[in-house]
């Protein structure tokens, strides 16, 4: 990637608002266990990241990753923003600053956790803060994650702990015998969803639950994507539905998928 620096033009805001409102969502709904395993997903899936193409020179002293630790950790909500969009700014490469950086602060914020050295509030914040930036940063750093991958229409996903295949087994006939190359992925643990997820770049994740009791897992699932494939529409689909009105802001989804009469035309239109 370039060295030039970045305009903020090239910063997706209108993500960037959405991953924020997001997590403050999930701390209001979502009991404080749930929002600990959220958080630790963000730390788990940025810190091993690790820069293997990157140069010595290129990555962040280990001053900077507590100077952005403390912008994480600080009350002024805009400080880490700043700290990313400064460096950029100054020319540090886009590796530099998903792999060096924002990982380094991963695994930096993780220690501490485990540590005792900061508080559930304290890095449940910070991870919010993280996350919002690297969805703002999507499109930037999109081509270091995804350029080995295949690119591919669609993944249907069950979601962990669901046992119920019927529904995502039509969907995907249909949408097969409508042309579509679609992967299916059922009865298999979070992160084994993750890791064969991460064989190809999809442009849309269908992620299937039934029952109520499904929300934090599929939120968990709907998190660690974004991270894995940051360009992927994800949309929501089952009677999950019908019990959360709301369930496209609470869980970061792009759209749900209600009947299967106008499925196609949704997932075409959102696409498109």
């Amino acid at each position: 990637m370039a060295n030039a620096p970045m305009d903020d033009n090239a910063f997706d805001r209108s993500e960037y608002r959405k991953a924020d409102r997001h997590f403050r969502l999930v701390e209001e709904k979502l009991p404080e266990e749930a929002v600990s395993a959220l958080a630790r997903e963000v730390v788990r899936r940025l810190a091993f990241r690790m820069p293997h193409a990157l140069k010595k020179e290129d990555l962040p002293t280990q001053s900077d990753i507590e100077q952005l630790c403390g912008a994480l950790l600080s009350k002024n909500n805009d400080a880490a923003d700043n700290f990313i969009l400064s460096a950029r700014r100054d020319g540090v490469q886009l590796e530099a600053i998903y792999l060096g950086y924002v990982a380094g602060a991963a695994r930096r914020l993780g220690d501490m956790w485990d540590n005792d050295d900061i508080s559930f509030i304290d890095v449940t914040l910070a991870c919010g803060k993280l996350y919002r930036i690297i969805r703002g940063l999507r499109h930037v750093i999109a081509p270091g994650i995804l350029g080995d991958r295949d690119d591919w229409p669609a993944m249907f996903a069950l979601v962990p702990g669901e046992t119920h295949t019927i529904g995502i087994e039509i969907a995907t006939d249909v949408f097969r015998r409508e042309g579509w190359d679609v992967d299916m992925m059922v009865a298999l643990d979070h992160d084994t969803l993750i890791e064969k997820s991460e064989r190809r770049s999809y442009k849309a994740i269908v992620l299937v639950a039934n029952s109520d009791g499904m929300l934090e897992a599929l939120t968990r699932l709907v998190l660690a994507l974004r991270i894995s494939q940051p360009l992927a529409h994800v949309i929501v689909a089952g009677n999950i539905l019908d019990h959360h009105a709301d369930i496209i802001d609470v869980v970061g989804a792009d759209a749900v998928m209600k009947d299967m009469k106008t499925a196609v035309g949704t997932l075409r239109d959102l696409i498109a």
